[in-house]
């Protein structure tokens, strides 16, 4: 499958990465598009539903909203503003009405008088004339002359003053300038201190009357004739005005605010218009013809929404692979797992929300939200599984609008945004090797972050739909790790070399390959065997992947087949060496070869390249030193470098395990009477040679991972003794007939 996807990348090349973003973005389309297309209703007045219809989305019945506004405005009682200057203002005016009337008497006398002593002057100029006594016949002013005198001096104060002066009958003026001054002033007395004792207090205009009734009642404590209660009564109604004044300014201000207090009344999205069963009313009728249910305009809101959220996705991904310096065919391989992962989630998450539509309460929370981030941050990196996670959240969204309501959904897409980021936190290993880290990340930490939910949606823990709320989440988080699991073998045939089906089936003896080492190398599979045990035991030993490490030692000497009577587990009992005829330069290329001849036969048989990569380094830039040192005995400038094999150099802890046990299983086969000791010593030395030669500088093994290996192979060797052809000593010559 993955050699198919390969080719396929290859052949489309720089648009294969395109391509796949528009297939996927319409797949994801239409996943969603019967959640987004419009819905339309048949349904009548005053007829029985036949299902129960929710708001598909939020939106807003403005006719309810202007009319709670204005009940609110209705509501707000009318402000009114006392003004305690008006009493001094309103007394001011009497005193002035009785000061115009004090004046006018006053000026009225003055005349007389004037007139009196003119009339005198006249009689005495007359007496001396004629000798006759003189008479004085000047007359007072008529109460006519004195009112139009008097409103000849009004007309000096301020209007308002006027105004209530004219409010009076012309009589009751009258009687004021007619009165004697003490009565006069028992008048004024009497108005101006009721008039100030009433208006001490607030008036509105509703209350003015019954207050002019209690200051007019109020003058019968007064010694007045009928005539001058009439007076002062009038003076008082006229002069008694509302003190506490409507504030039509502050009033529409207030009830301007109230209207805007008010909320919006919305139909929420997921609320229930009319249950199946129930009587469609008018009020039914207004609100689906507001949702747009009985029309067939469609509303294409959600379509522009999924259009710009699977735009974002696109170009996210996109950026994400150019800011990657990995290959195209590496990029195109994420991105594949990527549309896998989330389409595969989607149409899970698509059949969660067909059931809780068909009445299943809260089984969304049994989806899985953090298998796709597992999945990516696994086999591909953490900012693949972040995306995912952010991506799947808004697309629940579109999924869930009708399912529930607004907050519900909030919740829902929260609790998937959470256990999709501890899906995130996993390591980048085998999932089924990291159960109890991945439970607490997205179970524990699952269920605690759900409790919180409860508590905030006010439901009482120990409740059986809270119990169910929490089963439901811990059991997401379940669901997630146990599909990883049993996904991932599958996955890692498309997206990984050493995948556990491919090396599984590689390790059967039924392999063309191991058939053919068994009938015609049967020493070369032994030793082979012999190393992957060693290998894959210390491989283990150090977090390593043992199964991988095992299955490459049995391809690792396949190059071997090329001249198998060369390779001295090969020989028969007696034969002789025939490494003894050629010359160390010949039998260098013979040996050499098994590397080179072996990467060409697995290459040929289309294994693995992390397989192919292990036979070629399985030895690295060791250096022959059997042969070398023959060939220095025969030729002193001969040079190491043409003795060492070509490399490269071990690249991963696996084969520098490897490189390992292969040279120690072959040197401690050929000692003649190894012991514990023995063994111990030589491995030590082994490993220490190889540091010092530098052949695990390009791997991250480290020295504490090198005496773990060192002990395992120890270990594993104690029981090992097989002939071979004994090696002069254990010096540096012995440590070169390990390379052989």
């Amino acid at each position: 499958m993955r050699r198919y996807l390969t080719i396929i990348q290859n052949k489309m090349g720089k648009f294969y990465i395109p391509i796949l973003l528009l297939i996927f973005s319409i797949a994801i389309f239409f996943i969603l598009y019967s959640n987004l297309k419009p819905r339309v209703l048949d349904i009548e007045l005053y007829q029985v539903s036949d299902e129960t219809i929710r708001a598909q989305s939020t939106v807003e019945d403005l006719e309810k909203t202007i009319e709670n506004r204005q009940v609110a405005a209705d509501n707000v009682a009318p402000v009114y503003s006392y003004n305690a200057d008006l009493n001094s203002i309103q007394t001011e005016k009497i005193h002035l009405l009785f000061a115009t009337v004090k004046e006018t008497n006053k000026l009225a006398e003055e005349q007389y008088q004037e007139a009196v002593k003119d009339e005198k002057s006249k009689a005495d100029l007359n007496e001396k004339e004629e000798n006759k006594t003189p008479t004085v016949v000047a007359k007072r002013l008529t109460p006519k002359e004195k009112f139009s005198l008097f409103n000849a001096k009004l007309i000096n104060n301020d209007e308002e003053t006027k105004e209530f002066v004219n409010s009076l009958p012309e009589w009751s003026v009258l009687e004021l300038l007619g009165a004697a001054e003490g009565i006069a002033n028992q008048i004024e007395k009497a108005t101006t201190k009721t008039l100030s004792d009433v208006m001490s207090t607030s008036i509105r205009v509703d209350e003015l009357s019954k207050k002019k009734q209690e200051a007019i009642a109020s003058l019968d404590y007064w010694e007045f004739t009928a005539d001058q209660q009439r007076v002062a009564s009038l003076i008082l109604d006229n002069s008694l005005i509302e003190n506490n004044v409507y504030n039509d300014q502050v009033t529409q201000k207030q009830r301007e605010s109230a209207k805007a207090s008010v909320q919006p009344a919305l139909i929420l999205q997921g609320q229930v218009i009319v249950q199946e069963g129930y009587v469609v009313d008018s009020n039914v009728i207004k609100q689906v013809k507001l949702l747009g249910l009985l029309d067939n305009k469609s509303s294409y809101h959600l379509f522009y929404s999924l259009f710009l959220l699977l735009l974002a996705q696109a170009l996210v991904l996109f950026y994400l692979g150019k800011t990657k310096k990995d290959s195209l065919l590496k990029k195109g391989q994420e991105l594949t797992l990527y549309v896998l992962a989330m389409t595969s989630t989607l149409l899970v998450l698509k059949g969660l929300s067909l059931m809780q539509e068909s009445g299943l309460a809260n089984i969304s929370l049994l989806f899985p939200a953090a298998l796709a981030p597992i999945v990516l941050t696994t086999f591909s990196s953490r900012r693949y599984g972040i995306v995912s996670n952010g991506f799947l959240v808004a697309f629940s969204l579109f999924l869930f609008r009708e399912n529930t309501g607004s907050n519900s959904t909030f919740i829902l897409s929260l609790f998937y945004l959470f256990s999709g980021m501890m899906g995130t936190m996993i390591t980048k290993k085998r999932i089924v090797d990291q159960f109890l880290n991945t439970f607490m990340w997205v179970s524990f930490f699952n269920a605690l972050f759900i409790g919180s939910l409860i508590f905030y949606l006010n439901l009482s823990f120990f409740s059986s739909d809270a119990l169910l709320i929490s089963l439901f989440a811990l059991g997401s988080g379940l669901i997630s790790y146990f599909l990883a699991v049993l996904f991932s073998p599958y996955l890692e045939l498309l997206f990984t070399d050493n995948a556990v089906l491919t090396l599984m089936k590689l390790e059967n003896p039924a392999n063309p390959l191991l058939k053919e080492l068994v009938t015609k190398t049967p020493g070369t599979y032994h030793h082979s065997l012999m190393v992957a045990n060693l290998s894959a035991n210390a491989v283990g030993a150090i977090g390593g992947d043992a199964l991988f490490a095992r299955v490459a030692c049995y391809y690792h000497d396949v190059g071997k087949l090329r001249h198998s009577l060369f390779f001295v587990e090969n020989l028969s009992s007696g034969m002789e060496n025939p490494h003894n005829l050629l010359t160390p330069y010949e039998s260098r290329d013979i040996i050499f070869g098994h590397v080179s001849e072996g990467v060409k036969i697995l290459k040929e048989a289309k294994m693995p390249q992390s397989i192919i990569d292990i036979c070629a380094q399985h030895h690295g830039t060791t250096l022959m030193k059997f042969f070398y040192i023959k060939a220095k005995e025969l030729d002193e400038t001969v040079q190491e470098s043409d003795f060492r094999y070509p490399g490269p150099k071990p690249q991963t802890k696996e084969a520098a395990v490897i490189n390992i046990a292969d040279s120690a299983e072959a040197a401690v086969r050929s000692m003649t009477k190894p012991t514990k000791e023995t063994i111990e010593r030589f491995i030590h030395q082994l490993i220490n040679s190889r540091m010092t030669d530098g052949q695990f500088d390009e791997c991250t093994i480290s020295i504490k991972e090198l005496k773990i290996v060192e002990k395992s192979i120890c270990e594993g060797l104690n029981g090992t003794f097989h002939s071979r052809i004994e090696y002069p000593s254990l010096d540096d010559k012995n440590l070169s007939k390990s390379n052989v």
